[in-house]
């Protein structure tokens, strides 16, 4: 039976749609946003929903709320992006263990769709539809198992990520290589190899840590003195 699905307040429509706007570059790191002026980009909403919406998002680190003065968005550092990955490594890899354990039938039909889809988005070179399409199947692995607030997390330390203005697309590898690093996951995850499955989760993860930090150290001052092996592989 279909649930009915709950209509969204104000405030949560505003901070998914400030969300992406951060996400998507259409909100300027550094630059102070008074509520007001925020309100009259989300179509003249009041500013309480707006404030309510910021504090969530400064509670996963993507804004900062300075008193009497505005609405402030702080770009993502070195630290926060190695938390990031860190929080996916220790959620994600027993997760899609547990997912693997426990699928059915209806699960693997229902991956293996977002999982075709992926590969049109990128075969098609698609960078937008292929982020997302990579976005969609980690979250239909983790939906498997049901623990919604490990969801939350998960996507809210990827959104982090987003927000630093990086991704490996298309500056580190390119679409179908994106879709080629997920192959072997999807293929232990349907042969219900589940030891497998975490540890390519593991491998996937830590790659795609290597190749955003090596990206980011040749535009960002310090970054290339730190290695992600020393701060991932003791998970």
């Amino acid at each position: 039976m279909k649930l009915i699905q709950k209509p969204k307040t104000l405030t949560e429509e505003a901070f998914e749609i400030l969300q992406d706007a951060i996400i998507n570059n259409h909100l300027q790191f550094n630059v102070l946003y008074s509520a007001t002026e925020l309100g009259q980009m989300l179509g003249g909403i009041s500013r309480t929903p707006v404030r309510e919406a910021a504090q969530m998002l400064e509670k996963i680190g993507i804004v900062k709320i300075e008193k009497n003065k505005g609405i402030r968005i702080i770009p993502t550092t070195f630290t926060t992006m190695i938390e990031s990955f860190q929080i996916r490594l220790m959620l994600e890899v027993p997760l899609v263990y547990r997912a693997t354990k426990v699928r059915t039938e209806q699960d693997i039909e229902h991956l293996n769709a977002i999982f075709e889809e992926f590969k049109v988005k990128a075969a098609s070179n698609d960078i937008t539809g292929t982020l997302k399409a990579d976005r969609d199947y980690h979250l239909a692995l983790l939906q498997i198992v049901g623990n919604q607030k490990a969801i939350d997390i998960i996507s809210n330390t990827r959104n982090q990520v987003l927000i630093a203005g990086s991704a490996t697309i298309p500056h580190s590898r390119n679409c179908m290589q994106t879709f080629d690093d997920h192959l072997k996951l999807h293929h232990a995850f349907v042969s219900g190899d589940a030891q497998q499955a975490a540890d390519l989760m593991k491998a996937h993860i830590i790659n795609t840590a290597t190749l955003l930090i090596n990206q980011e150290s040749e535009k960002r001052e310090n970054w290339s003195d730190y290695s992600t092996n020393d701060y991932l592989n003791w998970i």
